[in-house]
């Protein structure tokens, strides 16, 4: 019995995802030949021809191909059967036929009674595939906003992290580091921050379960795909957890055939990407002069080395010697990573293994990172109706080091002592001033970080005796174990003053997910149906405890020996337990190719949430239109080769609180109890303790219309994308009154709106026989705003929240230039007695009538902004500076090949992002310190306007400001193919061997930073100029297979 059109197609999408490319070059190879032609010749008067043919593939007929007669438009498309007629055809002409997925063919009209082509399926189909949830679909039939990263793009970038293999390569997706040094996590964010106070992370699915470790601990050659789903139609199957976006993971499988062993292998250095460029030993003893003339009025002649330096200092100044303390922290590093796997199968088995060893130093001293990766995919075909399969990831990374000082070793004086004649370091290297301390004092701590991750995802898919329903079981658990453990010695500085501190750090964490979707498929006609069902019942338990002491009689035991401490003794524990139960259920229609419709509802009940709120629904519906397939395109098929519009809505919802927010939390404390002043424990209430048993989830509902393309026969494609997310019920403390007996309560009374525009173009620009060019363009633009806070709709001052501005801002007086001494409004304010004796006097800037204007001014004060216009400077003048988050992110990535070379490199863009200037703010730099080279400050011979004097402290410890933008060099890679004549005599497969730069280099109106992309600078304006330096790395790596 023949079987349906779309049943036999979808076995075939399936067939050629389990096989890889290797299958699909063969299939297209073995059918390339098989076309059939004859022609049925319907002559007219006027020597025209009427052709008649079926256009299939090996399942059975085509619905919707295209048939065009080349260079015209004149051209049909396929019925149901995948028959078409097509008139005024001439002998000679050349017919082209095309369908989305497939290869296009070209058959030269002769005299033939008969026309049967058969379409092979494009080498590149498995980009066609799409993973998005409970299954997969081709492009052509997605009607949400899913963006798919292949193996091809993830092996742009050679790195060992694949966080940076994703940056630039979607739109929407904003990768920042908050510490980049070695095994620290980076963040993520999609379309933007949707809450104010819960997380805004999004939720992380690996091979079907979701993952709850960090993405940077994942060996990046173990994937085979990733999808990030964005709009609420996508991400809505996962309910309560898909506000903030679902990224995908799917992991290498194993192919049919015998076995292979790969060897991947990388050896390099790295070294900070750039350096502050810190003032020289004469620079800074000029800018001490400037200082101490401005700050205290010394007359220039009157300033000497003797009388700005402190002793130490001074000697050094003496015997010339000066010290350049990034030598000391900074340093070139080693970096090695080293992979094996084996792969292969039957066609009742498949199976893949890999192994990795990380070693990567960090380029400041006494950081590092080792990180093993186990890896196992089995596949097993029981029979036609039964597969199982189970994948394991194993990690386990150690990391860690006390981390120099940064900020000290930048901003310490050039003639500091680093260590005495014997060695032994300095713990105050400026005697003159001790609050910074020798960068290098705590480096000799112990301080062990240890992750450990098991992740396993088990499935079975059991084809059901019914035409086209199947039922599969998921089942996975995720264990992680982190431990820290500390001790300082009493050869810091730290252990020193203590005699030994020591602590402990353990977190157990574990859950599981069991998962039972049943599906039916088929299709009726021009009429096919997707309908997906889901149980899904997920379980965490998260267990953390810490211990501390001082005091140790000796340093042998370390860490290990907590019993040992006498002092500051110090015990926590805790355990936090989450359950959630959720059905889904998705249905999925398309008429002959060109309609699609999605609909889908999840019901989500989560521990966390109040009793009275505990479940919660959350629907979506998407549609789509594959305009390019109407008949009315004709005339565009030798141009267009695809045109689909997309529109959807949904809701989504966010639980990410704390697990026991809705119940009253009682606190610990210590009483004294009874004559003998015992010490005893007791609990109270705290004013913010008081439980809600009325929370519920914030919901984000999201409107998405967009428009996928391609044109010229494959050459330029892409996609555009606009969407509205509005997040109602947002999780915030609200203030009662105290009369309650408590301050505050959280509550759902909160509502923001992100709105955006993001497009995607793919571009072929050069294609000959040996010469291949391709260029990719993201663009992504994203504007948040709070639409509604408290139930008074007044802002949120403390927070820095306002109704009708981004949810991240700056607010603050804003600089607008600096206060000069020729300006007329600089005046003495004198005052006398009745007497006419003058009692005081004053200079500052006045108004006319004598008001002072910006209180504390003086020439070479920061001039700040009058916003209210009344003529002088108080709190009302405060106002919005900007955004913490980018206005915009650009990314471009090109691909060259010749022949055998490769070469690719990926370019990534931030702009319009505000930042806080630390390298302006001498107050909080604290300017009796080293400061950076080749700045303009203020001083009474340079009257600039660009900063300020570096003895100026700011009004009302305002900052300074400024809007940055910046493009990296991320990745540079020139590799090359070795012949298969040459390795195949070796007994290999293949091999190729690649030289590569990660974080080339970095362009932007910023000078100062270390690390242009730390997100902790957001809430600390030093971490662009003092964090953690971004480092530039140059590897040499080898690929061979056997």
């Amino acid at each position: 019995m023949k079987k349906p059109i779309a049943y036999l197609k979808l076995n075939h999408v399936l067939l050629c995802s389990a096989i890889g490319f290797t299958s699909l070059n063969a299939m297209a190879e073995s059918t390339n030949n098989a076309i059939n032609e004859t022609l049925s010749v319907l002559r007219t008067n006027q020597g025209n021809l009427t052709i008649k043919g079926t256009i299939s593939d090996k399942t059975g007929p085509i619905i919707g191909a295209n048939v065009i007669i080349k260079g015209t438009t004149n051209g049909v498309i396929t019925d149901i059967d995948g028959n078409f007629t097509l008139e005024n055809v001439k002998k000679g002409d050349i017919l082209q036929v095309s369908f989305i997925g497939y290869s296009t063919k070209e058959i030269k009209i002769s005299n033939n009674n008969n026309l049967h082509i058969q379409l092979d399926e494009d080498t590149q189909s498995l980009e066609e595939v799409v993973v998005v949830g409970y299954g997969s679909q081709r492009k052509s039939d997605l009607t949400g906003g899913v963006t798919a990263v292949g193996e091809d793009k993830l092996g742009l970038v050679s790195t060992n992290n694949l966080m940076d293999k994703l940056a630039g390569q979607i739109p929407g997706l904003n990768i920042s580091t908050g510490n980049a040094q070695p095994g620290e996590d980076q963040t993520l964010r999609i379309r933007g921050n949707n809450s104010l106070t819960a997380s805004n992370d999004p939720l992380i699915v690996m091979d079907g379960i979701p993952y709850s470790g960090s993405l940077g601990d994942i060996d990046p050659d173990i994937i085979e795909s990733m999808s990030v789903l964005k709009d609420a139609s996508s991400a809505a199957i996962y309910g309560s957890r898909g506000s903030n976006g679902v990224i995908l993971i799917q992991t290498k499988k194993g192919r049919q055939g015998k076995a292979t062993v790969t060897y991947k292998g990388q050896v390099g250095m790295a070294e900070t990407e750039r350096r502050l460029d810190m003032m020289s030993g004469d620079e800074y003893l000029q800018y001490l002069y400037d200082y101490n003339h401005l700050k205290n009025g010394i007359p220039y002649d009157q300033l000497t080395p003797e009388s700005v330096l402190g002793a130490d200092e001074l000697a050094n100044y003496k015997a010339g010697r000066t010290i350049d303390w990034q030598d000391k922290m900074f340093r070139q590093a080693l970096v090695t990573n080293h992979q094996i796997s084996l792969t292969g199968g039957t066609e009742s088995t498949t199976y893949m293994a890999s192994i990795s060893r990380l070693r990567q130093d960090g380029v400041v001293r006494n950081t590092g990172m080792k990180r093993t990766n186990i890896s196992l995919n089995i596949n097993q075909n029981l029979g036609k109706w039964l597969k199982i399969g189970m994948s394991m990831q194993a990690i386990q990374k150690e990391y860690g080091g006390e981390l120099p000082y940064l900020e000290a070793g930048l901003k310490m004086s050039p003639f500091g002592t680093y260590s005495d004649e014997e060695g032994n370091l300095e713990y105050y290297p400026m005697s003159r001033n001790t609050l910074f301390y020798n960068p290098m004092s705590d480096c000799d701590a112990i301080e062990d970080k240890t992750n450990r991750n098991v992740f396993i995802s088990t499935f079975a898919d059991i084809t059901l005796p019914v035409k086209g329903l199947s039922f599969r079981t998921n089942f996975g658990y995720n264990y992680r174990n982190n431990f820290v453990g500390t001790y300082y010695g009493r050869n810091t500085l730290t252990g020193s003053k203590v005699d030994g501190a020591a602590s402990i750090e353990n977190t157990h964490y574990w859950d599981y997910t069991w998962e039972n979707i049943l599906k039916y498929e088929n299709t009726f006609g021009k009429h096919k149906i997707d309908a997906t069902g889901l149980f899904s019942i997920q379980e965490t338990s998260k267990q953390y405890s810490k211990q501390s002491a001082e005091s140790f009689v000796n340093d042998e035991g370390g860490y290990h020996n907590m019993a040992g401490g006498e002092k500051n003794k110090s015990l926590s524990s805790s355990l936090t337990e989450t359950a959630l139960l959720s059905y889904m259920i998705r249905l999925n229609y398309a008429y002959a190719g060109k309609y699609l419709l999605t609909l889908t509802g999840r019901s989500d009940g989560y521990s966390a949430f109040g009793a009275n709120n505990k479940y919660a629904f959350f629907p979506s519906a998407a549609a789509a239109w594959n305009i390019s397939s109407e008949e009315f395109m004709e005339n565009t098929r030798n141009w267009l080769d695809m045109m689909k519009l997309r529109v959807s809505y949904g809701a989504n919802g966010n639980q990410g609180i704390n697990a026991y927010q809705t119940l009253d939390r009682l606190s610990l404390t210590q009483y004294i109890w009874g004559d003998g002043g015992n010490t005893v424990n007791g609990v109270y209430l705290p004013t913010n303790g008081v439980g809600n048993p009325n929370l519920k989830w914030e919901t984000t509902y999201t409107f998405n219309t967009g428009i996928d393309f391609g044109l010229f026969n494959g050459r330029l494609s892409g996609n555009i994308d606009f969407y509205i997310a509005n997040t109602k019920d947002l999780l915030m403390n609200r203030t009662v009154p105290y009369m309650n007996g408590y301050r505050s309560i959280l509550d759902n009374i909160g509502q923001t709106r992100n709105v955006g525009v993001e497009f995607a173009l793919n571009s072929i620009n050069i294609e000959t026989k040996d010469f291949l060019w391709k260029t990719n363009v993201n663009f992504s633009l994203n504007r948040d705003k709070i639409i509604k806070l408290q139930e008074n709709g007044k802002d949120d001052i403390t927070n820095k929240w306002f109704i009708g501005e981004p949810t991240n801002v700056y607010y603050d007086y804003n600089v607008i230039g600096t206060w000069q001494t020729d300006d007329p409004r600089w005046k003495c304010l004198v005052e006398k007695d009745n007497a006419g004796n003058i009692i005081s006097e004053k200079w500052g800037y006045y108004t006319d009538d004598w008001k002072e204007i910006q209180k504390g001014a003086e020439p070479g004060s920061a001039k700040l902004e009058d916003v209210d216009g009344d003529g002088v400077i108080t709190a009302d003048d405060k106002k919005i500076i900007g955004s913490k988050l980018p206005s915009f992110l650009m990314s471009m990535t090109n691909n060259f090949t010749y022949k055998d070379f490769y070469m690719s490199f990926v370019l990534n863009g931030v702009f319009g992002q505000w930042r806080q200037m630390h390298d302006q703010n001498f107050d909080r730099w604290m300017p009796e310190f080293n400061y950076l080279s080749g700045m303009n400050y203020w001083t009474e011979s340079n009257p600039t306007n660009e900063m300020t004097s570096p003895s100026y402290v700011p009004y009302e410890k305002h900052s300074f400001y400024k809007k940055m933008n910046y493009v990296q060099l991320k990745n540079i890679t020139i590799g090359y193919n070795i012949p298969k004549t040459f390795t195949q005599k070796l007994g290999i497969t293949s091999a190729r061997v690649d030289v590569s730069v990660n974080n080339v280099c970095t362009f932007s109106n910023i000078k100062n930073a270390l690390n242009y992309d730390n997100a902790k600078a957001n809430d600390d304006e030093k971490g662009v100029v003092v964090g953690y330096p971004t480092a530039r790395s140059y590897m040499l790596g080898l690929n061979v297979t056997f």
